[in-house]
């Protein structure tokens, strides 16, 4: 059976003896969909890595307000942080990008960089503050589920050019890359573009292999960019 993890408030001390109540969302999941009752164990996740923890308060509170208090058990057991691989992700469809949010989280990417292309739907190209909130959220269940200690990064969208300046060693995903170009692992924070559905332009390929980015590929199959994105994280770590 899965432990169940909730994260552990950030200004709450590692080593609080007391009873620490979390965030107005866990508590939600924790009192309301798991039932969940005082005396459960669960673990708790922080930049410290896991602990164990005990349920010591699962109630309804006042105008119906769930609240969902741990009390530490043992102590936090670090392990290895996740990667610097960060990933330029072009915008997609809003279902998909979520998806990629929560899969970069769990392969160990340290950065997301979402990215204005010139094949980027009108309707996917300009995202507001509620749907970066979004991904916000979704990066931080993810991060519970999956009991990562450091959050995974994600920055306001950047056009192509934009993109292009930043410190590599960088890498894109390419079509026309040879067969002697597969993405290998790369040590330190490597830096992976990738574009929408039907890839980058001729003129954005130039701009990035201007800029020194190395053209790369993934096989002879023709991925979504999801797929491709995620497909490329693992190849990379």
């Amino acid at each position: 059976m899965r432990t169940l993890r909730f994260l552990w408030p950030a200004k709450a001390p590692l080593d609080s003896p007391d009873e620490v109540f979390l965030a107005p969302d866990q508590a939600r999941h924790g009192v309301l969909v798991l039932r969940l009752e005082p005396g459960a164990a669960v673990e708790a996740v922080s930049v410290a890595g896991l602990a164990p923890a005990v349920v010591t308060t699962a109630e309804t509170g006042r105008g119906g307000r769930p609240r969902l208090g741990l009390r530490l058990t043992g102590s936090w057991t670090s392990f290895q942080p996740a990667s610097g691989a960060r990933l330029a992700m072009a915008l997609i469809q809003s279902q998909r990008f979520d998806w990629v949010v929560e899969k970069s989280v769990e392969l160990g990417a340290a950065t997301l960089i979402p990215l204005i292309t010139e094949r980027v739907k009108a309707g996917d190209g300009r995202p507001g503050e509620a749907k970066r909130e979004r991904w916000l959220r979704l990066a931080e269940e993810a991060r519970k589920q999956c009991g990562r200690p450091d959050p995974l990064v994600i920055m306001p969208p950047i056009t192509l050019p934009q993109a292009a300046t930043l410190p590599g060693p960088s890498f894109f995903l390419s079509p026309t890359a040879g067969a002697d170009e597969i993405l290998s692992p790369e040590p330190g924070s490597p830096l992976l573009v990738i574009g929408p559905e039907g890839g980058f332009s001729l003129a954005e390929e130039a701009i990035l292999k201007a800029a020194g980015f190395k053209p790369r590929s993934l096989g002879p199959l023709t991925l979504r960019a999801e797929t491709a994105a995620l497909a490329a994280l693992a190849r990379l770590l």
